[in-house]
C-alpha cells in the first residue's frame, strides 16, 4: 500500500487538472455560445480533450452544467464570504465593502457573469440555476439585510422598510449586471459606486456620504 499510494496520488491530482480544464473550458463555450451552443463536442475541443473523457468526468451535459454553476458560485462566495469576515470599519463600512465586491465581480470575471446570463435566459437553464444557485443568492441577500439591521440598531432615528431598501440594492446590482453584460462601459464601475452611496445617502444620511 504505501508503495501505490504515490502513483495513486499522481492519478488524483491529474484528474482533478483535467476536471479543472475542463470547466473553464465549459465556461468559456457557454459565455461565448450560450447553452444550447455548448455542447460536450465544443467543450472538449475547446479543453483540447477527448469526448470520452469530459463524459468519464461529468457523465453529461446536464451534469458539466451543475458543476459550472458550482464552480463559478464557489467563486463568488469566496470573495464574498472573505468581505463579509472583515470586521474592520464601521457597519457602514462593511455594506459598502460587499456592495464593491458585488460591483467590481463584473468587471473581474466578466465571462462568468455572462455565464450567469446565459443560464438565466433559457428555460432549463433557469431551472437549473434555481436549484443549484439561488439558496447563495438568499443567503446573500440576508447577510446585507443583517448589516442593514445592524446599522439601524445603531441609530434609533432611521424608520426605513428595510427589506425594501435591500430589494432595492438588489434591483440596482442585478441592472449593472445586465448593463455591463450587455453594454461594457469602462466608467461603470465608478458610476455603480456612485450611485448605490447616493441611494444609500438618501436613506442612512448620517452613515454615508457622496464624494
Amino acid at each position: 500500500m504505501a508503495v501505490s499510494q504515490p502513483t495513486t496520488d499522481r492519478r488524483r491530482i491529474k484528474g482533478e487538472v483535467s476536471r479543472k480544464v475542463i470547466i473553464e473550458a465549459a465556461i468559456a463555450c457557454i459565455a461565448k455560445r450560450g447553452l444550447r451552443g455548448s455542447t460536450v463536442d465544443t467543450v472538449a475541443e475547446q479543453a483540447d480533450v477527448s469526448r470520452t473523457l469530459v463524459l468519464f468526468h461529468f457523465k453529461s451535459k446536464n451534469q458539466l452544467h451543475i458543476q459550472v454553476l458550482r464552480h463559478i458560485g464557489a467563486r463568488f462566495s469566496a470573495g464574498w464570504d472573505a468581505a463579509l469576515a472583515d470586521r474592520s470599519g464601521s457597519t457602514s463600512d462593511r455594506i459598502l465593502r460587499l456592495l464593491s465586491y458585488d460591483v467590481g465581480f463584473v468587471f473581474d470575471y466578466p465571462q462568468y457573469v455572462s455565464v450567469w446570463h446565459a443560464f438565466w435566459g433559457e428555460a432549463k437553464g433557469s431551472t437549473l440555476y434555481r436549484e443549484i444557485s439561488s439558496p447563495r443568492d438568499r443567503r446573500y441577500r440576508n447577510d446585507v439585510l443583517l448589516l442593514l439591521e445592524g446599522l439601524v440598531d445603531e441609530d434609533g432615528g432611521y424608520d426605513v422598510d428595510l427589506t425594501a431598501v435591500n430589494a432595492g440594492l438588489e434591483a440596482m446590482l442585478f441592472g449593472l449586471w445586465l448593463a455591463e453584460h450587455l453594454n461594457p462601459c469602462p466608467n461603470r464601475q465608478a458610476e455603480a459606486m456612485r450611485a448605490l452611496s447616493v441611494y444609500l445617502n438618501a436613506l442612512f444620511p448620517r452613515h454615508f456620504t457622496v464624494d
